[in-house]
């Protein structure tokens, strides 16, 4: 496990290096004060959703290059039209026990997804064929 931890790094890091960085952080507070976002897209966008009460960072690396997402609660992010594989990679920037979970979806269908209730935890979503 900790040689794909390093290989994902490694990989991120190539693709910065090579692609730029830009990050995203639209955040709104709803009716019962939980923060959430969701970033307008059409069915064939595809969709990064962060599912956690607490703090998270997500990478979010494909044919479009590199993204550095981050927020507190639950949030939607669209990455636009995409083909090819996508890998999302989020973890607590906090010590919370709650559960994340980061999905990719497209058209309201799961593409993948990867969960994790570990303090500091991360996961790590890979989807292919898109």
């Amino acid at each position: 496990m900790k040689i794909l931890h390093i290989g994902l790094l490694v990989l991120i890091i190539g693709l910065v290096a090579v692609s730029g960085c830009t990050s995203s952080n639209n955040s709104n507070s709803n009716s019962n004060g939980n923060a959430s976002s969701s970033n307008a897209s059409a069915s064939s966008d595809v969709n990064v959703v962060v599912s956690y009460s607490g703090s998270w960072a997500v990478d979010v690396s494909g044919p479009f290059g590199y993204r550095s997402l981050s927020g507190t609660g639950d949030q939607t992010n669209s990455i636009g039209s995409v083909t090819g594989s996508v890998t999302a990679a989020a973890r607590k920037t906090e010590g919370g026990n709650d559960l994340l979970t980061v999905s990719i979806t497209k058209g309201g269908k799961t593409l993948a997804s990867q969960s994790t209730s570990a303090p500091w935890g991360g996961a790590t979503a890979v989807a292919t064929g898109i």
